[in-house]
């Protein structure tokens, strides 16, 4: 691949960034910038989810936050929308750069014509996108694994039955990579073990170069760790916590549980038919055509191993996304002899053409959708009401998780009522020249308090001109008791 495919990439990655605002899931925002906002003075610790009070996240992407938004403050403070834009755009960044190692190190692994739908696959696939900006644990503890797997040194074209390629230069600089991707989502461990059985089994290592790995892994925790007592204030064992509350206590299953098939209904579903059958039928493949390679017992540890255990969301397995390309071609080259005379060379083309256009509608939709539709209304009012506003109705939290109120992408003085108490109650008049804003999201006709004033709403107003219902929710802020700054929505 040359140059200018990398350039398009990296235009369109810095495209997403800007556009796919906001979050996947809410942990990606609670646990890491409201941890960086109650660091900051932004938030109480009253304001934070409940996985804070019993100590049991990472501190290390807060702790990224944290300096990212002192750095675009320069100490004082930071439009947090722009901290949040710097985030992904680190990410993209991180992306690109495990792309290319991934491409470089593999590339050698595919002949004409599979080498270049490799390439493409690594540059263009639809998800690398959606996923690869997120400042989320999920997406950088796959790239820090990841990275740690290809630093390692490995000399495997001996073997039968594999397809990865000799590389890496250091034991010891993997160890470092995966105690930094353990630190940052702990649940990578798994992948990391299954990278050990098969370095214990299969490829029989030297005794020296399993230690400098572990050597790496520990160092990399024992430097990090004082990280722990900066976010939570005392010394603590999160990794310990984070187990002992969702494992031995079972509070992650509180949540919701599946059984064990739970994820091959989940990728079939999320992951867009009928791409997503290339996806089961290409890991699937892959671990069996290649079943003495490295990233087959990575895979499998990660994914039966999540099978196994009771709570199940299909984030779980974003990890894996810098290695879905080689799971994808790496099946198709085992894959194509054993087709090569059963189906005509038209039926290939066209069930090429088809994947490929589906995945070109979903990176266009991908890279101009935000991810959360909740971040146009804080923007919204971030930027019209500089003095803050006290904020009430049925949605007045916009942010949601459970007993937790989002502070970051508020102005200091604005206030979130979530008593549920209607609007007109005296104890909810604004101080000074705060506005009141009556907030809701809605498919039905939103039913605000007499007299208010709708000043936002992110709902077209070309639907109301055609007359379409598309069976989606808007927000919609009102002006409540106006003071100050206002404006009506567009």
């Amino acid at each position: 691949m040359n140059r200018g495919y990398w350039l398009a990439a990296a235009v369109l990655l810095l495209l997403t960034a800007n556009f796919s605002v906001g979050y996947h899931q809410a942990d990606e925002h609670f646990q890491i910038l409201e941890y960086a906002a109650y660091k900051l003075g932004l938030a109480d610790a009253q304001d934070l989810p409940w996985e804070w009070h019993d100590r049991m996240r990472p501190a290390l992407q807060p702790f990224l936050a944290y300096l990212a938004y002192l750095l675009v403050g320069w100490g004082d403070h930071a439009n947090p929308f722009t901290v949040a834009l710097l985030l992904r755009l680190l990410s993209a960044a991180f992306t690109l750069a495990v792309a290319f190692a991934v491409f470089r190190r593999y590339q050698t692994a595919f002949p004409p014509p599979l080498g270049w739908i490799f390439g493409l696959t690594v540059l263009f696939h639809w998800f690398a996108y959606y996923n690869g900006v997120r400042f989320s644990s999920e997406n950088w503890s796959g790239l820090a694994a990841v990275a740690g797997f290809l630093s390692y040194p490995l000399y495997l074209t001996r073997r039968e039955a594999t397809l990865t390629p000799d590389g890496g230069r250091s034991a010891l600089i993997a160890g470092m990579w995966f105690g930094l991707a353990f630190l940052i989502r702990y649940q990578i461990a798994l992948l990391v073990v299954g990278f050990g059985l098969w370095l214990l089994v299969v490829h029989r290592e030297k005794l020296r170069n399993l230690l400098l790995l572990v050597a790496g892994g520990l160092g990399t925790l024992a430097v990090c760790y004082p990280l722990s007592y900066w976010l939570y204030g005392e010394w603590s064992l999160p990794a310990w916590n984070y187990f002992a509350a969702n494992l031995i206590e079972g509070k992650a299953a509180t949540y919701g549980t599946r059984p064990w098939y739970a994820y091959v209904e989940l990728v079939f579903l999320r992951g867009i038919p009928p791409l997503s059958l290339l996806y089961l039928a290409g890991f699937g493949t892959f671990c069996y055509s290649y079943r003495r390679d490295p990233v087959a017992w990575m895979g499998l540890a990660f994914v039966v191993a999540h099978s196994l255990l009771a709570r199940k969301d299909i984030r779980f397995l974003y990890p894996l996304t810098p290695l879905l390309p080689v799971y994808l071609v790496g099946a198709l080259a085992a894959f194509l002899p054993w087709v090569a005379d059963r189906w005509h060379r038209k039926w290939w083309r066209v069930a090429a053409s088809l994947m490929a256009i589906i995945n070109i509608l979903l990176l266009i939709y991908v890279i101009s959708r935000p991810a959360a539709a909740e971040i146009a209304p804080l923007k919204d009012l971030y930027e019209t009401y500089p003095e803050g506003v006290v904020l009430t109705g049925p949605q007045s939290r916009i942010v949601k998780a459970e007993g937790a109120i989002a502070r970051y992408y508020h102005r200091p003085a604005t206030v979130v009522d979530t008593t549920g108490l209607p609007a007109s109650n005296s104890a909810l008049m604004p101080v000074g020249p705060r506005p009141l804003i009556w907030v809701d999201r809605t498919r039905d006709l939103p039913q605000p308090p007499a007299g208010s004033k709708l000043v936002y709403t992110d709902r077209p107003k070309w639907l109301d001109a055609l007359d379409v219902d598309l069976g989606q929710k808007w927000y919609y802020l009102y002006a409540v008791y106006p003071h100050g700054r206002e404006k009506v929505a567009n």
